[in-house]
């Protein structure tokens, strides 16, 4: 089926992926050697990281997560930030004030004064001499020295702030409780409250410019602004959990985690957040991505999760949707239609073959950027099987080809068969005459028409599925001094083809009126043909003697509708051809009367 944002989303992964190697994929279990809450992590390269916790906790990787070591912080207290310039120089903080820095790799922690014993969460350098920390009751510090001396700011407000960020070394915002969101345009000498449209608590905050920055938190909030926090626009992300951090390692790939192992990601700008799969339903405190394949996260009772592929996993099986399987008289461009995969996928590859087993194909083509492909003009053959499958391909590899599907392309359409006898417009034919007709390529069967009239509106003869192109009238139908057209049809399992030249021929005359020799040797009425009719059937009567002749035709109320015949007839046979057409559908009589003798019988018109 075709997808419009799945196409838009392919867009924007080749912004950031140039293609779509196979390697491992997902979010996979890091060994953290702790159960203590880990609530904070930060990597300087894809190689060095760290993460902080509960109880003084500080980990260490230079293998990017594959082993941890425990460092001594020299505190028992939480530690909730962690922020590293480099691979040698970070800060940690957390309960009461505390503030470490390292500049040998965490080999050793030193205390500062930070200048306050409120809890602190969060922090953010500008450079190696200025940066930032937020905590409860309003509290942000900052330092223009490395930290050596911390002082106190006035935030304006006394919620509790969760997160602080700096777009430059000007701008920077801070968020927390009850929609809290501060803001200074003066390297923080001065904030002032940004209204946020909630009072549900934030927990993080990100930009990736000047203008454009995202803040989450409570309930699954998240909200977005373009236009540097002037007007923040709640933004649909597809869950109710708790939302504890985000990272953005660059304009189109954000990354979102929370309560009970959320994790969701964006590569729209946040029109859209798509699900993944973090393996684990331990609540996620922080998420951080060195670039847009390379991320950690982690969260309650140690749990560390890596990915190495932006989080995505390869891509599940599409599920074939159209023509179905065993499908017959399918098109030469037949649409083959699949179910559309996510999480986002690079493209879609298609095999077309005459083997089921895929050994060699007539179709076999990749960066099919919708989940359906038209095949072109030219590529199958009539009355064929193909079989087909799809496989779909993301950043990640290509996964599993989907089940195999087969069908059976139609005929050809039968061409217009060429008839040959009754020849046409031909005259004194009998009244079993044999129709004749040449073959017609691609015909299975043939459909023979015989009517009064050339649009075959009420046909004396409709007869299908004949394997011979002949066909012999029976006795009884024709009758003499009438004028008939016939036609036939080629048709195959698929197709009906053209109709042929519709020819006509008219029957022995034997006199005006009269179609048979010889004087009848009593009166008789017959019933009519074709009965039901419509709308024109024949009327067949026998006079052993010569009579005025009336013919009437009444309908069930008794009322006479018509008098195809009055007046004198010599003794004979006759065929009145009626005609009903300005008459309604219905049940009728007719009656004929000839000197002493009268009859009549009940006709049906159906329209």
């Amino acid at each position: 089926m075709r997808n419009i944002f799945n196409v838009s989303i392919f867009f924007l992964l080749i912004l950031f992926t140039s293609d779509c190697a196979a390697q491992s994929y997902g979010w996979f279990t890091q060994t953290s050697g702790t159960t203590n809450n880990l609530n904070g992590v930060w990597f300087a390269n894809t190689s060095t990281g760290y993460t902080v916790g509960n109880a003084g906790t500080i980990l260490k990787t230079v293998n990017g997560g594959t082993n941890w070591t425990a460092q001594s912080s020299g505190t028992p207290n939480h530690l909730f930030g962690v922020y590293f310039l480099n691979t040698n120089t970070g800060w940690a903080a957390g309960d009461v004030g505390i503030v470490l820095k390292t500049t040998n790799g965490g080999t050793n922690w030193v205390i500062q004064v930070s200048n306050t014993i409120y809890q602190l969460h969060h922090i953010s350098f500008i450079n190696s001499s200025t940066g930032y920390i937020c905590g409860w009751y309003g509290t942000i510090i900052k330092t223009t020295n490395g930290g050596s001396g911390w002082v106190v700011l006035a935030s304006g407000t006394t919620n509790n702030l969760h997160a602080v960020t700096f777009p430059n070394s000007s701008t920077g915002y801070a968020v927390g409780w009850y929609g809290a969101i501060v803001k200074t345009v003066n390297s923080g000498n001065n904030w002032y409250t940004v209204t946020s449209g909630t009072t549900n608590s934030f927990e993080s905050v990100s930009f990736t410019d000047m203008y454009t920055g995202f803040a989450l938190g409570e309930g699954g909030r998240v909200q977005k602004t373009t236009n540097g926090g002037a007007n923040w626009v709640t933004q649909t992300s597809g869950t109710g959990n708790w939302l504890n951090s985000i990272s953005s390692p660059d304009p189109v790939a954000t990354i979102i985690a929370g309560e009970n192992g959320t994790i969701r990601k964006t590569s729209n700008g946040g029109l859209n957040w798509l699900s993944q799969t973090s393996n684990t339903s331990n609540w996620l405190k922080s998420v951080t991505f060195t670039d847009t394949l390379n991320g950690w996260a982690v969260g309650s009772n140690g749990t560390i999760r890596h990915t190495t592929t932006g989080g995505w996993l390869l891509p599940s099986t599409p599920s074939l949707s159209a023509p179905g399987n065993n499908s017959t008289c399918i098109s030469l461009t037949a649409t083959l239609d699949w179910g559309d995969v996510f999480p986002p996928v690079c493209n879609y590859r298609i095999q077309i073959s005459f083997a089921s087993n895929f050994n060699t194909t007539v179709k076999d083509t990749s960066a099919l950027m919708v989940s359906q492909y038209q095949i072109p003009s030219g590529l199958l053959s009539y009355y064929t099987k193909y079989y087909w499958r799809v496989a779909a391909t993301n950043q990640v590899g290509t996964g599993s080809w989907s089940s195999t599907r087969n069908f059976t392309t139609t005929y050809a359409i039968p061409s217009a068969p060429d008839l040959s006898s009754p020849p046409n417009n031909s005259v004194g034919q009998t009244l079993t005459p044999l129709f004749d007709w040449d073959s017609a390529s691609s015909a299975l069967t043939y459909r023979l028409r015989v009517s009064l009239d050339s649009v075959f509106t009420s046909s004396l003869i409709d007869t299908s599925g004949l394997t011979v192109t002949q066909f012999q009238m029976p006795a009884g139908i024709l009758q003499n001094n009438n004028k008939y057209y016939w036609a036939v049809n080629g048709i195959n399992t698929c197709v009906t083809g053209e109709l042929s030249e519709v020819w006509n021929f008219s029957t022995l005359i034997t006199g005006i009126g009269k179609n048979e020799t010889g004087i009848p040797k009593e009166f008789r009425l017959y019933m009519n043909y074709p009965n039901p009719f419509n709308p024109v059937t024949v009327i067949k009567y026998d006079l052993p003697e010569d009579a005025y002749v009336f013919l009437k035709i009444y309908n069930l109320l008794g009322e006479e509708v018509a008098v195809p015949v009055n007046e004198f007839k010599k003794a004979g046979s006759y065929n009145e051809t009626i005609d009903a057409s300005n008459l309604p559908s219905g049940v009728y009589f007719y009656k004929l009367s000839a000197g002493r003798y009268t009859d009549s019988k009940k006709m049906v018109l159906l329209k």
